[in-house]
């Protein structure tokens, strides 16, 4: 079965390409391990082409798409949106990732380096998933040189590491000034309407939105974990010992006055990229340049801590700590140091010498370019709180088949009694 589906995407690929009048010379996935326990959230193609793509290619360019330069383009990145991705909202998945890499590009293209909007990949083309013949959505894209910058930049000496984080910081700080347009006054995704505007829509990671409010948005962060967390037969929805009925409690009682009174002002959105990571970056070694940056597929609008919340773990940025390859050694004082802006730490451990460095070269990059930082932002120690609960909520190594497949029943019972006590302790310090 998987050998015919991945048959069945590479006839798609042809067809796309035939479909404007060429052929493909060679077709080469990108990032793609065949016995992978997980679905990928798209399949990612490298196409060579017998003769180049040219605007005269394209009868009938869509919405927020951009003509190849006049001699045209042999290589171009097609990338299908996967209908079997776990937990994704597939209906106007392709529509958010073209309006966010549309509003990415506006929101560099008015920065101090304009030049850095050439970052985001050229778009060419686009299929939306919600009537997509195949199934499939899909976008044809400019193909963009380099490494992906996760396989070199842990090892960078920090003099290098610092260069690249300013880059990085160049670009976090165009994403998060990009101007919003008036119709978009909804916290969630993004969509285009019929007349080609781009709209609140659906989050392509939570459903149910948009949201009017940032309460409702925050609930429904918060319930779609609930709803995780009683799919996994490790949790059970937390409704041994009574856990449940607290959570549900502080939803429906505290989490409204919990954010009035945590000083956030529930009106301020900006763009979001959602997955702003190393591993979503390309690089020059040879130059010491960034050459992209990609995967706009979980951008969306809201209030600038999320970020701060999803992004930015293997770049010294993520309040939450670091990544499971790259995971924080300071006990938790570098997310403290981000909250306040004080990266004075005397007791920082001698293996997060490095970490605390990095993460201060961050913060300040941030500083110089007037971005806003984790500590700039009101109520940022209150939403740090939900941010926690949501991650306690369903913790990925009691979630997934896969991760509570490599445990034995013991370490299960193990894991399941700390996430519980971790998340009883969170639930008390908001009084329920």
């Amino acid at each position: 079965m998987g050998d015919e589906r991945f048959q069945k995407r590479l006839d798609l690929v042809r067809d796309v390409i035939k479909g404007y009048g060429l052929e493909p010379l060679d077709i080469a996935t990108v990032e793609y391990e065949e016995n992978s326990p997980f679905e990928y959230n798209n399949f990612i193609y490298k196409i060579t082409l017998s003769t180049p793509l040219t605007a005269a290619s394209i009868l009938d360019a869509r919405p927020y798409t951009v003509a190849p330069p006049q001699e045209g383009v042999s290589t171009v990145i097609l990338r299908l949106a996967n209908p079997r991705a776990e937990g994704i909202v597939h209906e106007t998945r392709v529509e958010n990732e073209v309006a966010a890499m549309h509003l990415a590009r506006q929101g560099l293209l008015s920065s101090l380096k304009p030049d850095n909007a050439a970052l985001v990949p050229a778009l060419y083309d686009w299929q939306s998933s919600n009537n997509s013949p195949s199934g499939f959505g899909w976008s044809l894209l400019e193909f963009k040189e380099g490494v992906p910058l996760d396989t070199v930049f842990r090892d960078m000496s920090i003099d290098d590491m610092k260069e690249v984080l300013g880059q990085i910081a160049d670009i976090f700080t165009g994403i998060q000034k990009a101007p919003l347009p008036e119709s978009i006054q909804r916290h969630g995704g993004m969509t285009i309407d019929r007349e080609g505007n781009i709209v609140s829509g659906q989050m392509t990671t939570l459903k149910g939105g948009p949201w009017d409010s940032y309460k409702d948005f925050w609930k429904a962060r918060l319930a779609l974990r609930i709803e995780d967390a009683g799919v996994s037969p490790a949790l059970d929805g937390w409704r041994p010992n009574g856990v449940r009925e607290r959570v549900d409690k502080f939803l429906d009682r505290g989490l409204g006055r919990f954010l009035d009174e945590s000083g956030v002002d529930v009106a301020k959105r900006n763009l979001i990229h959602g997955d702003l990571t190393t591993n979503n970056m390309l690089y020059d070694p040879g130059t010491k340049k960034l050459t992209s940056v990609l995967d706009f597929d979980w951008a969306f609008v809201s209030y600038p801590c999320h970020e701060f919340f999803m992004s930015l773990g293997d770049i010294g940025g993520n309040t939450g700590g670091g990544t499971g390859r790259d995971p924080d050694l300071s006990g938790g004082r570098l997310g403290k140091a981000m909250l306040t802006g004080n990266f004075d730490i005397p007791d920082i451990p001698e293996a997060a010498v490095k970490q605390l460095a990095r993460d201060k070269a961050w913060d300040d990059a941030l500083a110089e370019r007037g971005a806003l930082r984790p500590s700039d932002i009101e109520g940022i120690s209150a939403l740090d709180m939900l941010r926690r609960l949501e991650d306690l909520l369903c913790p990925f190594a009691l979630e997934h088949p896969a991760m509570l497949n490599r445990k034995t029943p013991e370490e299960i019972t193990k894991m399941r009694k700390a996430a519980e006590e971790a998340l009883i302790d969170c639930l008390a310090a908001f009084g329920y």
